[in-house]
């Protein structure tokens, strides 16, 4: 009798495990089905919008020289593409956009995070970085121009200084945020500064620089580009300029595409590192 109780358990056991395993399933095909509609919506649009620009287009009812054709943008991608140039644009772009915002956001974050162990410095620091952070970036070029002349070291130094007064910022109100009963408690356990600093205010600030990490793709690539419409005879910032003085709007508008997709390809590989560091931090 108890050897068939056992097995009626067991059975039953089963069943509930093969229940919940059902439930995910379908909770994951429900989620897998939401965002394939998601997609689908936002591919719907995006045509219905090139369709009807094409054709506002094609019928005379806008002009071609203010907003350009989206058939004409698809073929300066692929004309400059097969020529070459249109790579070698995007690479000088990458470069610079790529140096500047590792450079910045890791002399930000290492600097802003150095404030903890002064508290003078930061009342003093803190400020200054405010209202140089508030100033347009721009006003910064003409500096810049006579620091490092026209070449590359120029948009490199425009770049990694946009994205270094972000993560710098964003490090010091990240320090402004760590459990005052946590430092207390480390202190009363006997950690060293150094070792508070490590243990506590690190794994404390990620979540801030991860923030600002994303926050930055934008800041790095802006100021290259703005670099190279300064000063340039290549990169996407030049081709942009020169499709505006030629009067060229689809020119304009495959260089803005391209500038996208970097900027996409940038934050999608952001979100990748973040999940990674994440889930090496919690292991």
């Amino acid at each position: 009798m108890s050897e068939m109780t056992q097995r009626r358990e067991f059975t039953f056991g089963e069943l509930a495990q093969v229940d919940r395993e059902a439930v995910l399933a379908a909770e994951r095909r429900r989620i897998v089905r939401e965002k394939w509609k998601v997609r689908g919506v936002q591919i719907t649009i995006l045509v219905l919008v090139l369709v009807g620009w094409e054709m506002l287009v094609r019928l005379g009812i806008v002009r071609e020289l203010l907003l350009g054709q989206p058939s004409r943008v698809a073929h300066f991608l692929v004309s400059l593409t097969l020529d070459g140039s249109l790579l070698r644009h995007t690479w000088v772009t990458s470069v610079e956009t790529i140096i500047g915002f590792v450079g910045g956001f890791v002399l930000g974050a290492v600097s802003g995070l150095l404030l903890w162990w002064s508290k003078t410095a930061e009342r003093v620091i803190d400020p200054l970085m405010v209202a140089l952070n508030s100033l347009p970036k721009i006003a910064l070029t003409p500096i810049f121009l006579l620091w490092f002349g026209v070449g590359l070291s120029m948009k490199l130094a425009l770049s990694l200084s946009t994205v270094y007064l972000v993560t710098f910022l964003t490090a010091a109100a990240s320090l402004r945020s760590i459990d005052k009963e946590l430092l207390q408690l480390s202190a009363a356990l006997g950690g060293n500064r150094w070792q508070i600093f490590r243990n506590v205010v690190v794994p404390s600030a990620v979540p801030w620089l991860v923030s600002a990490m994303k926050l930055s793709i934008g800041f790095g690539l802006t100021g290259a580009v703005v670099g190279e419409f300064v000063a340039a005879n290549q990169g996407l910032g030049y081709l942009l300029l020169y499709g505006a003085q030629i009067y060229d709007m689809s020119l304009v508008w495959a260089g803005i595409v391209v500038l996208l997709l970097i900027a996409m390809l940038m934050y999608t590989s952001v979100a990748a590192f973040e999940r990674w560091f994440l889930r090496w931090m919690e292991s």
